[in-house]
C-alpha cells in the first residue's frame, strides 16, 4: 500500500498508481528520468537555498571528531587487526544492498540516482568483497575504517547521521561443531581488547549472546523473531530490557555456557586479566539479524557508564551471496568517533 503522503502526491497529480508505474520502468529509464528531473530543480537552485539546507540539516555538518584524532584512532586499530587484509572501501554500494543483505529499510539508506546508494554499513560492502574473494577457497579476513550515513532517527547520546566505523570480517567454510565460529569469535575479541590496551580503554566487559538458545528460550515464551526486531533496535537504548520487563520473560544476564568459556573465555582471561567475559542472554539486539553468537564490547568510561562501543555476530550473507549455506561470516565493527567523544580524557 502506498503512503499517506504518496497517495497525497498521486492525488495532486492526478495519476493514481505513479508510484507503482515508476517501479515498473527499466532501470535504465528510470534513472534517465530521475537525472532529467533533478538537472531541472538544481537549475532553480539558489546560493540562500543552499546555505539554508546546510544550516538546518544535521546530514551535512562536519564530524564533531577531528580527523587528527581520528587517524590516531584508525593507526591504532589497523596495527590491533594485523592480521585482516586492510581496504578501502568504494564510498558507495550496490543499490538494493543494506535491504537484502542487511535488512535495512530503504528509508534509511541514503540512494543515489546510478543504481547505487550510500553505504549505511560498511561490513555489507565487506561481505560482498569477501564472498568474491571466497572463491579461492580460503578464509578471508578484512578491515576497513569508513564513513557512514543512516537516515533513521537517533536518541542515543553520541550518536549522529554520519559516523566513522572500523569494521572486520571473516569468511570462511563451515568446519562443524561451531569451530570456525568460536575460533574466529575469538580472534575478533582479541583485536578488540588489544585495541583497548592501546588506547588506554578500562575495565572492558566483553558479552556474548548464544543466539540458538535464545532463539528457544524466546520461542517457548511465545515470542516471535519479527516481534522482537520490530521492538527492539541498537540505537533505542535499554530496549531489550523494556522488552523481556513487559512480557515477564526470565533470562540469564550471565549464563553457563562450557563452550565459551573454555574455548575463548579462559583463553583470553590469562592474555588481557583486565577484561571481564560473561554470557548475556538478556541481549535481543541483533536478534533475528545475527547467527549463532552475537558479541558486544563495553569499555567503562571517564563518566563511569559502559558504552557498547563494539558489536557484532554472525550472519549468513555470505552463504546467500555465494549460494551456499556452508559459507559462514563473522561481522564487527566499532564506532570510532564515539569512542573518541567518551573516552577521551
Amino acid at each position: 500500500m502506498p503512503s499517506k503522503i504518496v497517495s497525497r502526491i498521486e492525488r495532486g497529480l492526478g495519476f493514481a498508481g505513479l508510484v507503482e508505474a515508476l517501479a515498473r520502468l527499466p532501470a535504465s529509464d528510470f534513472r534517465s528520468l530521475l537525472m532529467e528531473t533533478c538537472a531541472l530543480r538544481a537549475a532553480a537552485c539558489k546560493e540562500t537555498a543552499l546555505m539554508a539546507q546546510a544550516v538546518r540539516d544535521p546530514l551535512l555538518a562536519p564530524g564533531e571528531v577531528s580527523p587528527a584524532v581520528l587517524m590516531a584512532f584508525d593507526r591504532a586499530a589497523f596495527e590491533a587487526a594485523a592480521e585482516f587484509d586492510a581496504v578501502e572501501l568504494s564510498p558507495v554500494s550496490p543499490f538494493g544492498a543494506n535491504h537484502v543483505l542487511g535488512g535495512a529499510s530503504q528509508n534509511s539508506v541514503l540512494t543515489a540516482l546510478r543504481n547505487v546508494e550510500l553505504p549505511g554499513d560498511s561490513t555489507v560492502a565487506m561481505a560482498i568483497e569477501c564472498a568474491r574473494r571466497r572463491q579461492s577457497g580460503n578464509v578471508v579476513r578484512l578491515c576497513a575504517s569508513h564513513r557512514l550515513i543512516r537516515l533513521q532517527p537517533f536518541d542515543g547520546p553520541g550518536f549522529t547521521p554520519h559516523f566513522r566505523l572500523f569494521a572486520m570480517v571473516t569468511a570462511g567454510r563451515d568446519a562443524g561443531s561451531l569451530r570456525f565460529e568460536i575460533a574466529h569469535l575469538r580472534e575478533h575479541v582479541r583485536v578488540y581488547l588489544r585495541l583497548f590496551r592501546a588506547l588506554q580503554l578500562r575495565e572492558p566487559l566483553v558479552e556474548v549472546t548464544d543466539l540458538t538458545a535464545l532463539a528457544a528460550a524466546l520461542a517457548e515464551a511465545g515470542v516471535a523473531r519479527g516481534e522482537v526486531r520490530e521492538s527492539v533496535r541498537a540505537h533505542w537504548l535499554g530496549g531489550s530490557e523494556r522488552f523481556l520487563q513487559e512480557r515477564g520473560i526470565p533470562l540469564p544476564a550471565d549464563a553457563r555456557h562450557p563452550l565459551l568459556e573454555t574455548e575463548v573465555f579462559a583463553m583470553l582471561r590469562s592474555e588481557f586479566p583486565e577484561a571481564e567475559f560473561r554470557v548475556n542472554q538478556r541481549r535481543l539486539e541483533g536478534f533475528g539479524y545475527y547467527r549463532a553468537f552475537a558479541l558486544r564490547i563495553s569499555p567503562l568510561a571517564p563518566d563511569g557508564i559502559r558504552y557498547p562501543v563494539t558489536d557484532g555476530g554472525f550472519t549468513d550473507w555470505t552463504a546467500r551471496l555465494m549460494g551456499n549455506r556452508k559459507e559462514r561470516l563473522l561481522i564487527s565493527g566499532i564506532g570510532s568517533e564515539l569512542v573518541c567523544k567518551k573516552y577521551r580524557p
